[in-house]
């Protein structure tokens, strides 16, 4: 008889509080909330490889929202590569824009990344991993005592200008522009999402990506930015987001780190 009258009060608030698994195997009652949205505006292959890196990690496939912010494009790069000493390599879509010419060479390459370098390899470059970051590719080569030609490998827009930084010295740096970064607007979905839902977690990786977003007509206070720089936390942080994380290194391995923590944090 006990048991049956346990049964009669106990169900309906087992019902209550079902659980509800969540990334980590906590149920989403017992930190009082939904979880959150992830919106990678990366483009789309580089967004698609960084879900997988989530889903590996144990987010829910259907927490992962892609709505690419930016397009690459291959621009038309003639060049005389017969003098040229050397690459600078700085992201992984100048490997993927790699012109033909220079596919096998076994040019020097000096990349920035330990993904990038990786890929420089595989398309036949004697790649070296130099730096984390563009600035510390510049200090790393000032050791180097190569006078060139070298040629940056870059797309339209970049945050640092290579060529720029090394005139005036020994080092002979070239730019060679071999695809853009071309503007797309956000779904009306993604656009209803960040007006609707509480916390929504924006990955960013790029200053390019950063200016484009923080400019566009939304309310951020209410969701939070994973920036990979310091340069990009700011422009969010002037965007009035919520919350601003920047990430402990400028590379996927970290963002990931940062990013899957915060998928169990309260948002209603």
């Amino acid at each position: 008889m006990r048991v049956i009258l346990f049964l009669i009060i106990a169900l309906p608030l087992l019902r209550k509080y079902r659980l509800r698994p969540n990334i980590l195997g906590v149920s989403a009652q017992s930190y009082g909330g939904l979880l959150p949205y992830i919106l990678l505006t990366r483009p789309c292959d580089q967004a698609r490889s960084f879900a997988e890196g989530l889903m590996a990690c144990g987010v829910a496939a259907q927490k992962i929202l892609i709505d690419p912010i930016l397009k690459i494009e291959a621009v038309p790069a003639p060049y005389d590569f017969s003098l040229v000493q050397g690459l600078l390599i700085t992201s992984a879509n100048a490997v993927a824009h790699l012109p033909v010419d220079l596919v096998g060479s076994n040019l020097p390459a000096f990349c920035v990344g330990e993904a990038t370098t990786r890929a420089a390899s595989k398309r036949g470059l004697a790649a070296r991993h130099m730096a984390a970051t563009a600035q510390g590719l510049c200090k790393a080569l000032g050791h180097e005592n190569s006078t060139g030609p070298l040629l940056y490998l870059r797309g339209a827009h970049t945050t640092l200008d290579i060529m720029h930084y090394f005139l005036g010295t020994e080092t002979n740096v070239q730019n060679l522009v071999t695809y853009q970064q071309t503007t797309q607007g956000l779904r009306d979905e993604t656009y209803h999402i960040l007006q609707t839902v509480k916390k929504v977690v924006l990955p960013i990786f790029s200053s390019r990506s950063a200016q484009l977003l923080c400019t566009l007509d939304l309310d951020w206070t209410r969701h939070s930015a994973v920036a990979i720089s310091q340069a990009v936390a700011d422009s969010c942080r002037n965007a009035r987001f919520g919350e601003v994380i920047v990430s402990s290194n400028p590379d996927a391995a970290s963002m990931l780190g940062v990013i899957t923590p915060l998928m169990a944090a309260k948002s209603g």
